[in-house]
């Protein structure tokens, strides 16, 4: 197609149908900025804000926008204080009307407005068990206990659930099919080296992948559409959920095959936008800069984690000298005993520390990252839509282009005649063996004619489907910004806690050694024939304060400005 691309004529429609409204203009790509403004200048829509009680019970939907299986009572207005267009979201597949086999209920078919504010949920995930079932083995099994305000679930309080990490996967496969422009939270990574050495089982990996598990449901829950779900519906409250799930991928689109994903991948490493606009460009430089400065943060937090296990290791060590130490000193052996106790109690509290840092603030920052590259999946997805836009209104441009050369034989060559040699050859050939070329000609007109007209509904199909999946990635990008912006505050503020109880640990530590080191009762008679002895300092960092004298040879530790200072007297 090339640079015939330049030369589209974008008012292709002869028909007024409401959802190919976006070809009235002689740009429909121009549309978005005459429509709307920069998003840096909207308003940020409100995570937490309460829910509207208006009802409104009619939406305009496209033929890109079936609607999902919600109940007939889901009607809630949209929150003007938010930033999510009045448009429907992006979805696929959901079929209009489905049966509830968990509750026994059936979903009226009517439209219904997703509310762009997200309703109250509470999802809380707990008592994690291990559990067998015989035939895959062992696995791990997670309470989930749901508090909601959301009208498609059968009750405010829906009895607990138990979840394996499977089942937790089933969900984030179908709402990414079935919401392919919004920006699913990602899972917990899989870590292949625990299930190697048989260490997923361990209280610890349990711990980590529960609270990872609770982060992605808490940002399904603060999610204004994927709260609504009837997948989510389906995980959260279901006691059959073995088959309540099975009947439910009957309304959920399946998912791209490794095949297309990769087709994709190869077709748009050769393919550019023609038209890219300005905000989706700084949107994705928004989210490759985050993404960088979080890769610096997790290198530099991971070397000053490898800092803080040398140092915790290093108290431990010098717990243990300390101990040998008074086995020498029968006189003191008590204080230096107390004080080997003392600093491995704060070598612990380090390592404590460290492990609640990593726990969480490390796998927050990995959580974001994860999220980052999910946002930059549905980026290229909406890049995508928009390529298939740009490339069907090229092709039906040279169609169009090639049904007025053949009614018009030698009009439109414009010096191009060059690029139908082969055609011409074929014309040549039908004519020499007696064809009719005026009948082969308008036969081929019709066939053109036909084509056209296809191509004209595949490029008002593809335009709604671009422009809808455009809308809702700005809807996305707001609700991002906003649950980074939570996530860091969350994350940092538990680092800052977990610093102030090592320090508030650390002192009470060193406080309790205090009085046993000033009950050491010191002999200065041998003080003045040391004035002349050479003395051997050896300097260790941010530890106690102790003092020793032997006969055959005195021997001082003190402390200044957070440095050991260790005196041998020879």
């Amino acid at each position: 197609m090339g640079d015939n691309y330049d030369n589209v004529e974008w008012d292709v429609h002869a028909t007024s149908d409401a959802v190919t409204s976006g070809f009235d203009t002689s740009d429909p790509l121009s549309a978005y900025a005459a429509a709307t403004t920069s998003y840096d200048n909207q308003p940020t829509s409100l995570l937490f804000s309460e829910e509207t009680n208006s009802a409104d019970n009619h939406r305009p939907h496209s033929v890109t926008s079936p609607p999902l299986p919600f109940n007939s009572h889901n009607t809630e207005s949209v929150d003007t204080s938010t930033t999510m267009h009045s448009s429907s979201p992006y979805y696929v597949g959901a079929s209009s009307s489905s049966t509830d086999q968990s509750t026994g209920h059936r979903n009226d078919s009517r439209n219904t407005r997703t509310s762009k504010t997200a309703k109250p949920m509470i999802i809380q995930i707990g008592d994690a068990q291990k559990l067998s079932d015989g035939t895959q083995g062992a696995y791990v099994s997670y309470l989930v206990t749901t508090t909601t305000s959301v009208e498609i679930f059968s009750a405010t309080n829906p009895r607990p659930v138990r979840r394996r990490f499977h089942d937790f996967v089933w969900l984030y496969n179908s709402l990414c099919s079935e919401y392919p422009a919004c920006i699913v939270p990602p899972l917990p990574e899989k870590h292949r080296l625990e299930y190697i050495k048989g260490d997923r089982f361990s209280s610890d990996f349990i711990e980590k992948r529960k609270l990872c598990l609770q982060w992605f449901l808490d940002r399904i829950a603060r999610h204004p559409i994927l709260q609504q779900s009837q997948c989510t519906r389906v995980f959260l409250e279901s006691l059959d959920f073995k088959n309540d799930k099975r009947a439910q991928a009957k309304y959920v689109p399946p998912s791209t095959t490794v095949l297309e994903s990769l087709s994709d991948t190869l077709l748009n490493a050769f393919t550019k936008i023609k038209k890219q606009e300005e905000r989706f460009i700084v949107m994705k430089d928004h989210i490759d800069k985050l993404e960088d400065n979080l890769n610096t943060v997790e290198r530099l937090y991971t070397r000053i984690g490898k800092r803080q296990y040398d140092m915790q290791r290093d108290y431990i060590s010098f717990g243990d000298s300390i101990q040998g130490l008074s086995a020498l000193e029968s006189n003191i052996n008590q204080p230096l005993h107390q004080f080997a106790e003392t600093a491995k109690s704060y070598g612990k509290a380090l390592k404590t520390m460290s492990n609640q840092e990593d726990i969480l603030y490390l796998n927050r920052i990995h959580e974001l990252l994860s999220y980052c590259r999910s946002a930059k999946t549905v980026f290229r997805d909406r890049d995508q839509k928009q390529m298939d836009f740009e490339a069907l209104s090229a092709y039906l441009q040279q169609t169009i282009q090639d049904k007025e050369r053949i009614k018009y034989p030698g009009r439109h060559d414009n010096g191009a005649a060059w690029n139908h040699i082969p055609e011409l050859v074929m014309d040549k050939i039908k004519q020499a063996r007696g064809m009719d070329m005026e009948h082969a000609r308008r036969e081929k007109m019709v066939r053109l004619e036909i084509k056209i007209k296809d191509l004209q509904d595949e490029v008002a199909l593809a335009n709604d489907t671009s422009q809808s999946f455009s809308e809702q990635v700005i809807d996305e990008f707001d609700l991002f910004q906003q649950y980074k912006t939570h996530e860091l505050k969350h994350g940092l503020a538990a680092y800052a806690d977990t610093h102030v109880d090592f320090y508030q640990k650390g002192i009470s530590i060193w406080e309790e050694i205090l009085p046993a080191l000033e009950a050491i009762e010191v002999d200065d008679r041998k003080s003045d024939d040391n004035n002349d002895k050479p003395m051997v300092i050896v300097v260790l960092e941010e530890v106690a304060v102790a003092v020793v004298k032997e006969d055959h040879y005195d021997q001082m530790i003190l402390i200044l400005s957070n440095k050991l200072y260790i005196v041998f007297i020879v």
